[in-house]
């Protein structure tokens, strides 16, 4: 006699295993799928169509602005039961400690945090950051039971010119039989044919001829839709030409206000079903694909595997009834407010900013106006180089808003005296006042663009002031709006919701400044040195590709 089990679900299966629809019966007892198949039960259920839950990729929790465990209760609802979490932006602030503080949120919630041991941190010797993770550490956090792979490895030219700390980092993953992740953007011909020798994957592919040179030398494609770098729409003509099992659907950086609205990388498979991908195959791209590249045992609906499942009421909307994580009914539906972290609320420290502290101050004969190298945001993560005029002001170069020309600032804020770069960037469109964030990958110093020197400095003292998180003033009315971010200067403990409102007040007072729609997110990769073309650290200017700092002023 088959024995009883402690649920059955019946409805339409999303078979990523075959690919198909059917018909099945999935029977679940201790948390295990135990057969596809009719069962006696305690518990019946029945949905429209049943599918694994969702995993994403490739992300940054941080990027949300919430913890873990805040995290998870916006995105399980959907249908998201897992992560791929690599927690560098924690580890530029406060290290290996700070990582295994995270691997310590994923147990206070039934979200299943996988883990990537950060690779690149600090991203490169360009930028003052609050931590180191040598080779040993690295090698220490992967052994963690829940850590899946090598983080993202940003230093390409490292790894294509055989840099041993790199290197060892990489045989350290490769010796325990984990998964290597890439991070290449732009990267092709020779130096590709080299990284693909050592890496697995890459997310940062933003044309589909970029994406698909990578498909031909055997990695797997990350297709990418966050806040800032939404890649998913150009990169879905890839599943004509190739076999979509090589893809995998990720979000990498995504904003608290996207998570709550669309949310994760559930938001992900609805639009690709949108865009024409058979709702299988976008189904298959966010769970067994992504499964099979890390090893891990959910993802399909199978016996044996984790009773990971989503119970919807359409397929092609991505229209969620019920969540089962390890047979678990609704699990984050309990009515307890999500656990409190241990880490950090104290990293933001740097003495406080005067206005000549952010002016570039030049000699007095050179006349009215000057030439200086600008980043210009154009969307996404990617910048480009620009040459313009600004007006010299009592020998001070000065933000000429008119053009959209504001002063940058980069501040180093982990308490190590690091100084303050200076700089200027288009994009960003503010017509006046100022906009700053200690979230500012990837080593999250203090980034401040404005109208004026007096605001931005007011912007960066109010960041210090509340031990981080993102800011937008005003100087019509000497008034803030502010999001305090005091978990490592990236996060907030606070309800989901109530991060949301103060993030939405930030945003709706950058946009009464003219600040461009997308332009707090695109402030936060403004010093990101590792993706070119120009960016601002705390040390200066850099030119990304030739990888060296370059003068602000033209001669």
């Amino acid at each position: 006699m088959t024995e009883r089990v402690d649920t059955l679900v019946r409805g339409t299966l999303v078979n990523v295993n075959t690919g198909n629809l059917e018909d099945r019966a999935v029977a679940i007892d201790d948390g295990t799928i135990v057969a596809l198949d009719e069962r006696p039960a305690e518990r019946e259920l029945r949905a429209n169509y049943v599918a694994p839950g969702l995993i994403d990729a490739h992300m940054h929790v941080e990027s949300s602005m919430v913890t873990l465990p805040q995290y998870a209760e916006a995105v399980v609802p959907n249908g998201v039961t897992s992560v791929v979490h690599d927690p560098h932006e924690i580890a530029n602030v406060v290290g290996a400690e700070g990582v295994r503080a995270v691997i310590r949120d994923a147990e206070r919630t039934p979200l299943k945090a996988r883990f990537t041991a950060p690779s690149s941190v600090p991203a490169s010797d360009l930028q003052d950051c609050g931590a180191t993770l040598s080779a040993e550490m690295v090698t220490d956090l992967l052994d963690e039971s829940t850590v899946v792979a090598l983080g993202e490895v940003m230093d390409v030219p490292g790894l294509v010119a055989g840099d041993g700390e790199v290197h060892a980092k990489v045989r350290a993953a490769r010796e325990r039989g984990l998964t290597v992740d890439g991070h290449m953007p732009r990267v092709t011909g020779d130096d590709l044919q080299v990284a693909a020798r050592y890496l697995d994957n890459d997310h940062e592919s933003i044309s589909l001829a970029e994406a698909r040179e990578k498909v031909d030398v055997g990695l797997r494609v990350y297709l990418r839709e966050g806040s800032s770098s939404k890649n998913l729409a150009e990169l879905l003509p890839l599943a004509e030409d190739v076999d979509t099992r090589r893809l995998s659907l990720c979000t990498d950086d995504r904003e608290v206000t996207d998570i709550v609205d669309e949310g994760g990388v559930d938001f992900a498979v609805r639009k690709a079903i949108r865009e024409g991908i058979d709702p299988v195959d976008a189904v298959q791209m966010a769970t067994i694909n992504t499964a099979e590249s890390y090893g891990l045992p959910f993802g399909s609906v199978r016996p044996g595997a984790p009773a990971d499942l989503v119970l919807l009421e359409d397929l092609k909307t991505w229209s969620v009834d019920r969540v089962l994580i390890d047979g678990e009914l609704d699990p984050t539906d309990d009515g307890t407010a999500p656990a409190s972290t241990d880490l950090p609320t104290d990293t933001v420290e740097f003495p406080s900013v005067s206005v000549s502290d952010l002016a570039i101050t030049v000699a007095d004969d050179h006349g009215s106006a000057e030439r200086v190298r600008v980043i210009d945001a154009v969307g996404g993560l990617q910048t480009e180089p620009m040459i313009a005029e600004v007006p010299v002001q009592e020998g001070v170069l000065t933000p000429k808003p008119s053009d959209d020309l504001l002063s940058l600032a980069v501040i180093e804020r982990h308490g190590k005296n690091g100084g303050i770069g200076r700089g200027f960037v288009h994009g960003l469109e503010l017509d006046r006042g100022a906009v700053g964030s200690t979230v500012a990958h990837d080593a999250h110093n203090c980034v401040v663009a404005g109208a004026d020197h007096a605001s931005m400095a007011s912007v960066a003292n109010e960041l210090e002031e509340i031990d981080g998180g993102v800011v937008a003033y005003d100087p019509v009315d000497d008034e803030f709006a502010t999001l305090a971010l005091p978990v490592a200067g990236l996060m907030s403990n606070e309800p989901i919701e109530t991060v949301y409102d103060r993030f939405e007040a930030v945003e709706s007072r950058a946009a009464e400044l003219g600040m461009a729609d997308t332009g707090l997110m695109e402030l936060s990769f403004l010093a990101l040195e590792v993706i070119p073309s120009y960016r601002l650290t705390n040390n200066g200017l850099v030119d990304v590709e030739d990888g060296r700092y370059v003068d602000v002023t033209v001669t």
